[in-house]
């Protein structure tokens, strides 16, 4: 008997909440990653970055739900919601079989590239073949990262490609500008944003270098717990609200536009709050 009383409860539960829903916005909190920038990251404990501008605006389009950001280390994230603690976690990439926990994703919130680049003179010759292509140039790299798959790390071990690392985006780009490295490779967004930057400060001109190959492309999502075991009684009616909002995002430019201010930043240009 009791446990025919707990069914009941669970398929009543939805209901009674679409009832409620009418009355107040539900608060939905989505745990964010704290270190990622410019994607994801904690600033003045604060959620910033672009996946939580994307979640900002998509939250003003909700009906019935507001979204609060509460960055937190990425490990501690995943770990709330295996344990079915928390609802949900941004920005993971799709993963279902090493996260089995992680069920149902929203649909893709953006796109992320890591791409080459290199000097002009590098890609005078034609190179469409990635990392084959590359023999015999100096990579630069960030320490402690390692992109472009395994065949371009097998030939970093021949010495078939030259390695060079450094800290951080903006100390590779220096040296491949100052024509101490013949390519690069990194986040799209990341180097883009270093360039803008390099620009403002006249150590870098248009055509000094170009974009070469694309390495890797994921996508970035929300993801939600499959423990909570009714936790959370709105979750299904959420993540349709919150798919709904972001297919229109992708639709009308506001994802781009909000990409496009961040670049507008490291340029140095004031931008737009409106979404």
């Amino acid at each position: 008997m009791t446990a025919m009383r707990q069914s009941i409860a669970r398929r009543l539960l939805p209901m009674l909440w679409s009832f409620s829903c009418a009355a107040a916005p539900q608060t939905v909190t989505i745990l964010t990653d704290n270190g990622y920038p410019p994607y994801s990251y904690e600033a003045a404990g604060q959620a910033r970055g672009i996946y939580n501008d994307i979640l900002r605006a998509a939250s003003s389009r909700l009906r019935g739900y507001r979204i609060e950001l509460h960055p937190v280390p990425w490990k501690r994230g995943l770990a709330e919601l295996e344990a079915g603690r928390a609802l949900a976690l941004s920005p993971p990439y799709y993963r279902p079989g090493e996260r089995p926990f992680m069920r149902p994703y929203s649909l893709p919130m953006l796109r992320e590239k890591v791409v080459v680049y290199c000097r002009l003179p590098v890609m005078k010759q034609p190179r469409p073949a990635w990392p084959n292509d590359y023999l015999g140039l100096r990579f630069g790299n960030n320490a402690g990262f390692r992109p472009g798959g395994n065949a371009f790390w097998a030939l970093v071990d021949l010495g078939r490609i030259e390695l060079e690392e450094a800290p951080d985006v903006r100390t590779n780009l220096l040296k491949l500008i100052r024509g101490h490295l013949d390519c690069y490779q990194n986040d799209k967004l990341a180097i883009d944003m270093e360039l803008a930057k390099l620009q403002r400060q006249g150590l870098y001109r248009d055509g000094q270098l170009t974009e070469a190959a694309t390495v890797s492309e994921e996508q970035g999502y929300v993801g939600f717990t499959d423990r909570d075991d009714g936790r959370f009684p709105y979750k299904q009616d959420f993540i349709r609200e919150l798919n709904q909002a972001l297919a229109g995002m992708k639709r009308d430019g506001t994802v781009d536009r909000i990409v496009g201010r961040v670049l507008d930043a490291a340029r140095g240009q004031s931008a737009s709050a409106s979404f």
